[in-house]
């Protein structure tokens, strides 16, 4: 069952003043060379996709700047590659309803296109810069980065996780040591709870430690890790 823009919009959570950008981001290449007319002069998607995939990238790693202070640009383009790709933006169309918004051509409507994750990731893009291009970044930002914040956290203690505790780990195997994690504290109501964390060494004792937050037990104590290891590079 297909439905219109206007109703994707609701869906979005942002009114267009100009709700031609939006069919214009769900009018595949297909269907706009098969609907061809000179007076029509109807576009297909791939000039705001290719707009939209500076966009999405941008409102990603600008949160990450933003989100976390001490974490280095091989790490965030990690971050980012895991987040932004062609997986992560199909599933947010379907999500969406997207597949029943878009307007392709009979040949590719009947080999699948719909759900194919090339096609459904370009339309993604193509929506966030038709949001761009209608309401500028701060607009394409508050209407796509709720998408992508649980997503970024997930894929953050990935790659932070190992970074820092991994890190910490060897640092202290080195001595012969090793390091002990507890959860101290928490606050703040279910949807938003934060943690902290607290971490020593066996070695060390209990009066040389760091503490650490986050939205979960394991950004906490990457957290915590990651003060420690400055510590001991300030013992040093």
């Amino acid at each position: 069952m297909s439905f219109r823009a206007e109703e994707l919009q609701e869906r979005l959570g942002y009114i267009f003043k100009d709700i031609g950008l939006l069919k214009n981001a769900l009018r595949h290449t297909s269907y706009a060379y098969e609907k061809y007319d000179a007076n029509a002069h109807l576009r297909s998607n791939e000039r705001l996709e290719f707009v939209g995939d500076a966009v999405v990238g941008l409102i990603v790693a600008s949160y990450l700047y933003e989100r976390f202070p001490e974490l280095p640009e091989g790490k965030m383009s990690k971050i980012r590659a895991s987040v932004v790709c062609e997986e992560t933006l199909s599933e947010l169309a379907v999500s969406l309803g997207v597949p029943d918004a878009i307007k392709l051509g009979i040949g590719e409507f009947k080999t699948g296109g719909r759900m194919k994750p090339s096609i459904l990731s370009d339309a993604m893009e193509s929506i966030a810069a038709a949001v761009f291009v209608d309401g500028g970044f701060e607009a394409a930002k508050k209407v796509m980065l709720p998408f992508f914040i649980k997503l970024i956290s997930e894929k953050s203690n990935e790659v932070i996780v190992h970074d820092f505790k991994s890190g910490l780990q060897e640092l202290l195997a080195a001595k012969g040591d090793r390091a002990r994690y507890e959860i101290i504290g928490e606050e703040g109501p279910d949807h938003m709870r934060v943690y902290t964390a607290k971490v020593t060494s066996e070695k060390l004792g209990d009066s040389f430690f760091s503490t650490g937050k986050g939205g979960s037990k394991k950004e906490a104590e990457q957290a915590a890790a990651g003060a420690f290891i400055e510590m001991l590079k300030q013992k040093a």
